[in-house]
């Protein structure tokens, strides 16, 4: 073999060496773009279930914002209708202190009355001693009987002034206590057993009880609390609601929070009272 058929067979060689790198080149690269093709389509899978998943998160939440809305409807129904009846009662109880005031002038007239009537007989009296004297004078010879008779009306004179006094001072009396009566907003023909005493407590205990609310007072029967009385449930200057008395005992009672009167959350710390202090 001469030296060009050397040559020739060097670089068919390397040329056959070329090939093969250029052949194993192509498998590889044509290998990866599969893998890469496999991976897009695995992503694309992956997003399309994330993408179902979310439309169902956005379904339920779009259902459950739905229901918020409708019952936030409600409750606005319900506090209207609450402030309907708080208006319908300001208006009762203005009525009822209407009919105190009148109930006031009247007792003030019949005490007027009575003090016109003390008067008069006041008056009486005075004619009477004019009579006495005037028979004393004629009486000269019966000095003994008309001495007597005069001490019996002394007597009498005196028992009278002081009857007059105590019926003044029970009068006014009776004025000055029917007035703190109705100050504080007791009729005075009120059974003394039916009225609640003032007294005031604070939540030791709360807790709920098939929807419905208890608490447990700091002041029970020794306070005057009976069960069917109620409380005013505050904190500072904010009123919460009212509660019903359904169980005392001498230093504690239980009651349930009326939800027609609620006003905000009831918790332990705040405070009771069976009256408010307005002003």
């Amino acid at each position: 073999m001469n030296l060009l058929g050397k040559i020739f067979t060097v670089f068919i060689a390397f040329a056959a060496l070329g090939v093969m790198i250029v052949s194993m080149l192509v498998y590889a690269t044509h290998k990866n773009w599969r893998e890469e093709a496999q991976n897009l389509n695995k992503q694309l899978s992956d997003a399309r279930t994330k993408n179902e998943q979310l439309e169902s998160d956005y379904r339920k939440l779009d259902s459950q914002l739905k229901a918020e809305v409708a019952a936030s409807q409600q409750d606005v129904s319900k506090l209207e209708s609450e402030r309907v009846a708080l208006l319908a009662e300001n208006t009762s109880i203005q009525k009822q202190l209407d009919q105190l005031r009148q109930q006031e002038r009247a007792n003030t007239a019949a005490v007027a009355a009575t003090q016109t009537n003390n008067e008069t007989l006041a008056s009486e009296v005075g004619v009477l001693r004019q009579d006495i004297l005037k028979n004393q004078q004629g009486r000269d010879q019966a000095f003994t009987t008309a001495l007597h008779a005069t001490d019996q009306l002394h007597q009498a004179q005196g028992d009278l002034s002081s009857l007059r006094e105590r019926n003044l001072q029970l009068a006014q009396d009776l004025g000055t206590k029917t007035t703190l009566l109705r100050e504080n907003g007791v009729d005075p023909n009120t059974d003394p057993q039916a009225l609640v005493p003032r007294v005031r407590g604070i939540i030791s205990a709360t807790h709920r009880t098939a929807g419905t609310q208890l608490i447990e007072v700091s002041i029970g029967a020794d306070d005057g609390l009976k069960p069917g009385h109620t409380l005013e449930v505050f904190r500072g200057d904010r009123y919460l609601g009212r509660a019903e008395i359904l169980k005392t005992e001498p230093d504690r009672a239980v009651g349930r929070i009326l939800r027609r009167f609620q006003q905000g959350q009831i918790q332990e710390g705040d405070h009771v009272a069976t009256k408010l202090r307005v002003g």
